[in-house]
């Protein structure tokens, strides 16, 4: 019996279908469609080399895959569904794999390519955000980021142009005048994120942290709020630090896993703050437990090195081994507290503030006695500090002024006016510093301490030239998170109110 062969002349594809890879079939590579995905009504998908990048039959050029070409009435038989809403709708047809998942087609338009620039550009723009950003809010991996998502074959894929794109926006200083903040280039990457947001990719997700964090440190509200809200719900659908396991398409390391804790952790630490100034607005964020897990070792990290067994959660104690995001992790929860309770009804309750009050001075007390403190987890865990004492900073009907705390806020206000002199300048905590190296975390607490001696009826020459240096430092860092500016202009309404003018 003579065996059937394939005829010469038709076209073969370089190398099996990506339906028969992932299920380990044998593929005879045929075109336009393999016989096994024939055979199974399945979609076929090859992967073509860069010399047939610009082939006619390309639906996704940014992700490099190019389906077979199919007839009209073949591309009526096939039912694809994308990944996300199945997740949502039916995520137990995920582990059979019954359904076809259809990949993104969203393009990256030119414009958008225009404003990230070329690979130069592109480098130099990743270079300032891990010298600078990442160093106070170390949540993507460098590593990976490196080693991947700088590749030319990466920079049409919509995910990595828009996380390119944020590390442009948070690099770039605001310009002066009227326009301030809101630039073209926030307008485009806030339209780019929408077109992109349904990719399903933490990628998107990071960019969105990015973009959030460009809004509460240059004033933009409400958008900081309701931006912050919009990646909680994006890290819940990514399956991030929920109770029950999302299905993924593949098998997760160490270091993605470790990227993903670090994500959540970011969006904490940020719906923790843009509330700092209005206790009562509730979290998109549930409350971090003691046995959730802090960020590994931030050098060994961007190593592409995690320990499983060098991780510690927010039980543990304290220590010097501890990385400094997870520093500033604990310093987010313990403000998560702060701003719970003061919320509450029974805010006056000694127990709860006094035991509040000696965590937060522990935690100062570690961070300033360091050899290199932390002047980013310091400065945070003043404005926690003082948040938890601003309704007795400030006097009004509701805070008795010869109360136990009430008393207690004008010794903490005393301690860290003298502090500021002591520590952050000569240290350069707060003034001093360059402002592309600084986080907008400081920026609460001076507007309270300075608020606070303003409205004092004594004000004492020590205390002037606090306030002096503070408005200094607001003028200098106003350069780079216009928030800062936001802050001097109401310590200007303040001054005017206290004046009767």
């Amino acid at each position: 019996m003579q065996t059937p062969s394939r005829d010469s002349s038709l076209e073969l594809a370089p190398q099996a279908c990506q339906s028969c890879r992932s299920g380990k079939r044998r593929c005879d590579k045929a075109l336009p469609k393999c016989s096994s995905c024939a055979k199974r009504g399945r979609t076929c998908e090859y992967w073509w080399p860069e010399t047939r990048a610009h082939s006619t039959t390309a639906s996704d050029p940014a992700r490099g895959w190019y389906p077979s070409p199919l007839n009209e009435e073949q591309q009526r038989d096939v039912h694809t569904i994308d990944f996300p809403t199945i997740l949502f709708l039916d995520p137990d047809l995920l582990q059979h794999g019954q359904v076809d998942t259809a990949h993104s087609t969203v393009s990256v338009p030119a414009h958008v390519l225009h404003l990230l620039g070329d690979l130069d550009e592109i480098r130099f723009t990743a270079g300032r955000f891990f010298e600078h950003i990442h160093q106070w809010m170390p949540f993507i991996s460098k590593k990976r980021f490196y080693d991947m998502y700088l590749q030319p074959a990466f920079h049409t894929r919509p995910d990595v142009v828009l996380l390119l794109l944020a590390q442009k926006l948070i690099t770039t200083f605001p310009p002066a005048g009227a326009q301030g903040p809101r630039t073209p280039l926030y307008y485009a990457v806030r339209r780019f994120y929408v077109e992109v947001e349904g990719a399903f990719s933490i990628l998107v997700l990071q960019a969105g942290v990015l973009v959030a964090l460009y809004e509460l440190g240059h004033g933009i509200y409400p958008a900081a709020y309701l931006s912050i809200g919009a990646c909680a719900r994006h890290a819940h659908a990514l399956g991030i630090n929920v109770g029950r396991t999302v299905p993924t398409r593949r098998v997760l390391t160490f270091v993605e896993v470790e990227e993903r804790r670090r994500v959540w952790w970011a969006i904490v630490i940020l719906d923790r703050f843009v509330s700092i100034g209005c206790p009562g607005r509730p979290f998109a964020t549930a409350d971090p437990r003691l046995d959730d897990l802090l960020p590994a070792d931030d050098a060994a990290w961007d190593q592409g090195i995690v320990r499983p067994e060098d991780l510690s959660t927010l039980s543990s104690p304290m220590t010097g081994h501890m990385s400094k995001f997870a520093l500033l992790c604990q310093a987010g929860r313990l403000l998560g507290q702060v701003l719970h309770h003061l919320a509450s009804d029974v805010a006056i309750h000694d127990e709860v503030w006094m035991q509040l009050d000696r965590t937060l001075q522990s935690m100062l007390a570690a961070a300033l006695n360091i050899d290199c403190p932390d002047y980013d987890q310091i400065t945070f865990v003043y404005s926690a500090l003082v948040a938890l004492y601003t309704p007795w900073l400030i006097p009004n009907r509701a805070a008795d002024p010869h109360s136990d705390r009430s008393r207690r806020a004008r010794v903490v206000l005393e301690q860290i006016t003298d502090r500021i002199s002591a520590n952050l300048v000569e240290r350069q905590c707060f003034l001093g510093r360059d402002p592309e190296d600084m986080s907008p975390w400081g920026l609460y607490f001076a507007y309270r301490i300075c608020g606070a001696h303003m409205r004092t009826q004594r004000k004492t020459p020590h205390a002037a030239a606090v306030i002096q240096s503070l408005r200094e430092g607001f003028r200098t860092i106003e350069v780079r998170w216009n928030v800062a500016g936001v802050y001097l202009q109401l310590l200007e309404a303040q001054e005017a109110i206290h004046l009767g003018i």
